[in-house]
């Protein structure tokens, strides 16, 4: 420690009145003391409330309260949770009646305002899909989804449409208030992509923080790794250890809980058709991981590296993976203990797992070294071979058996971390959904789910007839999945549209632009028509002349002679 003549000066305080500096700092001891006694008795209470009654949290208010510093958290007030709150009922209304908060994903203000208009829609959606191919970030890139942007991206786009929606808030209340009407609700709650949090707890935590700040109502996060993630609908993802996700929801939480907000988190699983498992570390994993039957086989990353260090061409690499695993058939444990016991010792087996796990252990999985132990007790006398190791890819990755028995398996373990759930599926299947509702419903009720209604899904192609499509939101929405949405609805729409006007815009002219546009706008009441108007003109014409007492009101209005709109 330096010592200097300010430090010296201290010293000597302390020194030659002992009592009345130890008096001080028990004082401000008391004082620290008091105060996180009241904070945390003001979050268990807050804690209690409604919004939170099914919500676990593996810390204290303490803690919480330890970490946010002097300031209480009511000095900090956050639009994004008054929003939360009116997403929380909506959902709490909807949930109970079996009716849906179904909605379309938006890329741009324009789209969220003529979302806003449509009084059945209730909440908006903001993809990171979309956000990666069509958003110009901080790198001036744009590509696939791989959640390989940076991490503000989708945060940034928040802060951008929810803006928008409150200069139209603003906009249509002062016309209302002039006009006696009932104003557009343009404040629809946003719920958005989160990807897989971008990183460890604090990097969640951050990115949590920066979507309460920006206006995010409620954010989805899914069990994929960072630097394996894939969007839902490609090959190739590679999923984390149920832990691992499980760590990203209570960080999520926990930094709201610091920041006193009540936003919303959806636990996303894409285990249902995820093929690729980072780790092994976590015992609730290991029924879906997968090996193969056969001893003393070659690794298959071994004889990758070997091939590549002596300059084996890509073709003949490929060719050799696709031989190696066809020779190499994959199983779960449990797939390799049914061909080598008889069918009734795998009966005794299985009836031995369900008492261990049901009246022991008290629950729903056991570790490789548990089925393990169990397999030797049934059948002593034979030997099961079952290796995982020696089908990892390069990477390290173990291969996963994606099934909806994961997905609800992993669901369970999520549901009381979060608000809801999302089952991310390959195809549009009633059914599936039911059955997945089903058993998440028998343990956690008041759970809500959210449903992916993909545009990657060729909706044709599954068997719905027109009555089968009009219905099926409504019919997904009793089942308990209430939130559901067309997460790239937007990006789709703004490409079709162009390219049909870009398309005969370049024969026909202004006849295409007239025909295919302002007709259409006028026609169905599209607010845009005038697009000054939208824009807020007559907003910031209001806001001048309460500034400028009235003076200059003809001169410098935008609604003066000059202002083309008035020829609609």
């Amino acid at each position: 420690m330096l010592f200097n003549r300010s430090t010296s000066r201290t010293l000597k305080k302390l020194v030659s009145s002992p009592g009345k500096s130890l008096r001080a700092y028990s004082s401000k001891a008391k004082s620290t003391e008091d105060f996180l006694s009241s904070e945390s008795a003001k979050v268990e209470k807050w804690w209690a409330s409604r919004r939170f009654q099914n919500v676990s949290r593996p810390y204290s208010a303490i803690d919480v309260v330890k970490h946010r510093g002097s300031l209480p958290a009511n000095t900090s007030v956050y639009p994004s949770s008054h929003q939360a709150r009116k997403l929380f009922n909506l959902l709490e209304e909807n949930f109970k009646r079996g009716t849906p908060l179904h909605t379309l994903g938006v890329i741009d203000p324009v789209q969220m305002s003529q979302l806003a208009r449509c009084k059945k829609i209730k909440v908006a959606y903001i993809s990171g899909w979309a956000c990666s191919s069509t958003l110009v970030g901080s790198t001036n890139e744009v590509s696939p989804d791989f959640g390989d942007y940076p991490y503000d991206t989708v945060p940034n786009q928040v802060e951008r449409i929810f803006k928008a929606q409150g200069l139209h808030d603003r906009k249509a209340f002062l016309e209302a208030s002039i006009k006696g009407s009932v104003p557009v609700d343009y404040l629809k709650p946003i719920i958005a992509d989160a990807d897989m949090g971008h990183g460890g707890p604090t990097t969640v935590m951050k990115v949590a923080k920066l979507f309460a700040e920006k206006g995010a109502a409620a954010i989805h996060l899914e069990d994929q790794m960072v630097g394996g993630k894939r969007c839902g609908h490609l090959s190739g993802a590679v999923l984390v250890p149920t832990a691992t996700h499980l760590m990203r929801l209570i960080s999520t939480r926990f930094q709201w809980d610091i920041m006193g907000t009540e936003n919303l988190v959806i636990a996303r699983t894409d285990s249902c058709n995820g093929k690729l498992l980072s780790s092994s570390s976590d015992p609730r994993d290991h029924e879906f991981i997968k090996g193969i039957i056969k001893e003393n086989v070659v690794p298959w990353s071994e004889k990758l590296i070997e091939m590549e260090n002596k300059k084996v061409s890509n073709s003949t690499i490929s060719a050799m993976e696709q031989e190696w695993y066809h020779e190499n058939e994959l199983f779960t444990f449990e797939e390799a203990l049914a061909k080598s016991l008889t069918s009734g010792e795998f009966e005794t087996y299985k009836a031995k797992k369900e008492d261990l796990m049901t009246n022991k252990l008290n629950r729903t999985y056991l570790s490789l070294r548990e089925m393990k132990l169990l397999a030797q007790e049934v059948a002593p006398s034979k030997k099961v071979i079952f290796d995982w190791d020696a089908p990892k890819t390069k990477e390290g990755y173990y291969m996963f058996k994606g099934c909806i028995e994961a997905a609800i398996r992993r669901s369970l373990v999520f549901a009381p971390y979060s608000d809801l759930i999302w089952l991310e599926t390959k195809t549009p299947d009633l059914e599936q959904a039911r059955s997945f509702s089903s058993e998440i419903h028998k343990f956690f009720p008041a759970t809500k789910l959210v449903y992916n209604l993909s545009p990657s899904f060729n909706w044709s192609a599954h068997g719905f007839d027109d009555k089968a499509l009009k219905s099926f939101i409504w019919d997904l929405a009793k089942e308990g999945f209430t939130v559901q949405l067309v997460s790239l609805a937007g990006l789709h729409s703004d490409g079709v549209s162009f390219w049909e006007l870009a398309n005969n815009f370049q024969n026909d002219g202004m006849k295409a632009y007239v025909e295919q546009v302002q007709r259409r706008e006028k026609e169905s009441n599209c607010d845009v028509l005038t697009h000054q108007l939208w824009s807020g003109a007559e907003y910031v014409d209001s806001l001048m002349k309460v500034v400028q007492n009235g003076a200059s009101s003809q001169t410098l209005s935008t609604s003066g002679e000059s202002f083309t709109e008035t020829q609609f």
